[in-house]
């Protein structure tokens, strides 16, 4: 969705985009998706062709499961496109990981002529044996090694990039915020009416998580902080906003289980939302007293910026990823140790002070109309794009 952002300023830019995507994997199928023709098509097939902000999009049936034969598919379509001469693109940008099995079609695109760019959004998770860990970054550089160009969000990320030694040139560009929609809300009245919209408690203190409900995000160590709050103030609210990932993924039971556990002894399950997908993010952090994101691992997380893009106070734990271009701890956001006590006295240190809480929100707002523009990202992209092709 971050790059489909992009597309209306691509187009200013004079540059025109074909977009190929596929099905959606199994595990995250909606109940929509069960009831749709394209179900029962074969693996290859064209699902649609429809045209969003000047751009062409191709879908294609690919497999319910199995990374490596879904990317395969999608590859297979790239390369279809550029061996036509009316439609070969001068560059590919490629924003999913490839696996190593992948390889020989990287090398067939750029047998083709054409530029290979990758975008890395988000930090690499290795094994812990050496041994495995060090196949696995050999088959990360080789990977790499067929991309002209890596873009990546920020300093860590480049880091993690330069220690497979790809012969790819690394370009940091930060995430691009559409700080127009994302923007403050204009006063109290206009917040309270926006509570009322949307069904949630006016005077209530509301504290929101975007992202799927899983380990990795720490939704658990956020559901356990907001039971210690409890104790202090009854009238906290949680809402969590993203897929549920713990509804469809046998792995996740226990995890799901233990959340569920807190809340019901509780007492106060009413307080506790899961919104899943909305189209209206930008309103529920409009209303929002604090953006708490405890993630284990990311690259450059968007629900962040655009948080802080709201005016919204945050807080974060230390994760894989975290960096100088999100801004200073102590100034854009606070930075609290991963556990679920120190998330709720952290929680607790802004909700019982409004200067703490408005300077933090001010500072996230100013960084990211400064530094994070989506106008800023497409500017730096088009000049990639065209130092390629010179």
């Amino acid at each position: 969705m971050r790059f489909f952002r992009y597309l209306p300023l691509f187009r200013e830019n004079n540059i025109d985009v074909t977009v190929i995507c596929g099905t959606p994997k199994l595990k995250k199928f909606t109940a929509e998706d069960h009831q749709t023709n394209w179900v029962n098509m074969l693996d290859g097939e064209l699902v649609s062709e429809l045209e969003i902000e000047s751009a062409k999009i191709l879908k294609y049936k690919v497999p319910g499961a199995g990374a490596k034969k879904r990317i395969k598919i999608l590859l297979d379509k790239a390369i279809m496109l550029c061996n036509n001469e009316l439609t070969r693109p001068d560059v590919v940008h490629i924003i999913a990981p490839m696996p190593f099995e992948v390889i020989k079609q990287l090398r067939r695109l750029k047998k083709l002529g054409v530029k290979l760019v990758y975008s890395q959004t988000i930090a690499r998770e290795y094994s812990n044996r050496y041994l495995v860990k060090k196949l696995q970054q050999l088959k990360v550089k080789k990977v790499n090694e067929c991309y002209d160009s890596i873009i990546v969000q920020s300093e860590e990320l480049e880091k993690i990039v330069i220690e497979t030694n790809a012969k790819a040139d690394v370009h940091i560009i930060p995430n691009g915020v559409d700080t127009d929609k994302f923007c403050p809300i204009k006063d109290e009245r206009d917040k309270e009416n926006l509570r009322k919209k949307l069904g949630l408690p006016v005077d209530a203190k509301l504290i929101t998580l975007v992202g799927a409900v899983h380990p990795r995000k720490g939704t658990d160590l956020l559901v356990e902080a907001w039971s210690i709050l409890l104790r202090k103030y009854q009238d906290v609210h949680l809402m969590l906003i993203g897929p549920r990932y713990d509804q469809s993924r046998k792995e996740l039971q226990q995890f799901k289980d233990a959340m569920k556990q807190i809340i019901e002894s509780s007492g106060s399950e009413a307080n506790v939302h899961f919104l899943g997908q909305v189209n209206n993010v930008n309103e529920y952090l409009q209303i929002s007293d604090l953006f708490v994101f405890p993630s284990k691992r990311e690259g450059m997380p968007n629900a962040v910026l655009e948080a802080m893009s709201t005016g919204v106070a945050v807080i974060l734990t230390p994760f894989i990823g975290l960096s100088k271009e999100m801004g200073k701890e102590g100034s854009e956001y606070l930075l609290s140790q991963r556990s679920s006590d120190a998330i709720a006295n952290n929680i607790l240190s802004v909700l019982e002070s409004k200067e703490l809480q408005n300077n933090l929100a001010k500072h996230a707002r100013n960084w990211i109309v400064n530094n994070m523009g989506v106008a800023s990202s497409v500017r730096s992209h088009t000049d990639l794009y065209k130092q390629m092709l010179v």
